[in-house]
């Protein structure tokens, strides 16, 4: 009996290549995710860089529209600032300019109001008024999903926007 893990591990070049434009179609997918995946299943070297290459060529992967995706998706639906999304971003090994070019394309509006909603979420849970550890809170939680204290600060002055 051979080990389901080992068999399901070991993919031909051409499958592993059927398989990631199946898988780049129904999401995106950065090239280091690509690189992982393959390594997963035995493959590497040159054999992973020339299926890079094709999948590139044929713009299943584009770092560049992974990384606008990625942006707005942590922006809008997970409420993350840039910070965080910077780090994660670099974590996946995208191009700092290509990180700079998604976080620009991000409404400021948007972005103002994710921070906002963050920050009406979590003085939900403190007690009213708030006091200064309070605010010193709140600043934290923002810094947790990866607001600037800059922003942050100046946002917590203005507690009509968000209280």
């Amino acid at each position: 009996m051979t080990d389901m893990k080992s068999q399901q591990r070991q993919l031909s070049p051409a499958d592993a290549l059927i398989k990631l434009e199946e898988l780049c179609a129904r999401s995106e997918q950065c090239s280091h995710e690509v690189y992982t995946r393959l390594a997963k299943w035995g493959i590497t070297g040159a054999i992973a860089e020339k299926i890079v290459r094709r999948l590139t060529a044929k713009r299943f992967i584009d770092d560049g529209r992974y990384a606008e995706a990625f942006v707005r998706d942590k922006v809008v639906y997970n409420r993350w600032g840039f910070v965080k999304i910077r780090m994660a971003l670099r974590m996946k090994k995208i191009d700092p300019e290509l990180i700079d070019e998604a976080i620009a394309t991000v409404d400021g509006e948007e972005y103002r109001n994710a921070l906002i909603e963050t920050l009406r979420a979590k003085s939900r849970t403190l007690p009213s008024p708030l006091t200064f550890e309070d605010k010193q809170k709140l600043l934290r939680h923002a810094a947790s999903r990866g607001f600037e204290p800059g922003l942050t600060v100046a946002m917590i002055k203005q507690p009509e926007l968000w209280s």
